[in-house]
């Protein structure tokens, strides 16, 4: 996957298409922010299109979670109150396969989505290497059978 593949038209689509959000998530998360890490919060409108990146570079490897929480909570919510999405990425250096790191980030934000009542379109992994997408969390009910 690449941001190469990216159609002309690819601002009007909506990213509910994971090879598509894999693409613009490539386009979004440059080198310099997957070697130095980062957090991308993609906000997308009610046609779950791309309204507005927000990237937050210089998170290391050792970086607590946690310490986003509130922060993407907050976010989850204003995206929610205008009828929109949030699509997330960690962008980071090193191999293409998640880490334990990689899964607190993306239960974190998972959390903060459902805490602030957004919808998290998708997840994905940013390395040098790549683009992947995190396996879709389970939802409540699949959890209860």
């Amino acid at each position: 996957m690449s941001f190469e593949n990216l159609p002309d038209t690819w601002s009007t689509l909506s990213l509910d298409d994971p090879a598509l959000a894999a693409d613009v998530v490539d386009l979004v998360v440059g080198h310099a922010d997957r070697v130095g890490g980062c957090v991308a919060l993609l906000l997308l409108d009610e046609g779950l299109r791309l309204r507005q990146p927000c990237v937050v570079g210089d998170v290391p490897d050792d970086a607590d979670p946690a310490h986003m929480r509130p922060f993407v909570t907050e976010l989850a919510g204003m995206v929610a109150a205008e009828v929109g999405a949030l699509l997330f990425a960690r962008g980071r250096a090193g191999s293409g396969y998640l880490t334990d790191a990689d899964r607190a980030w993306h239960e974190t934000v998972v959390a903060a989505c459902r805490e602030g009542g957004v919808r998290l379109v998708g997840a994905h992994l940013a390395t040098p290497a790549g683009v992947r997408s995190f396996p879709a969390p389970l939802d409540e009910a699949a959890v209860a059978s």
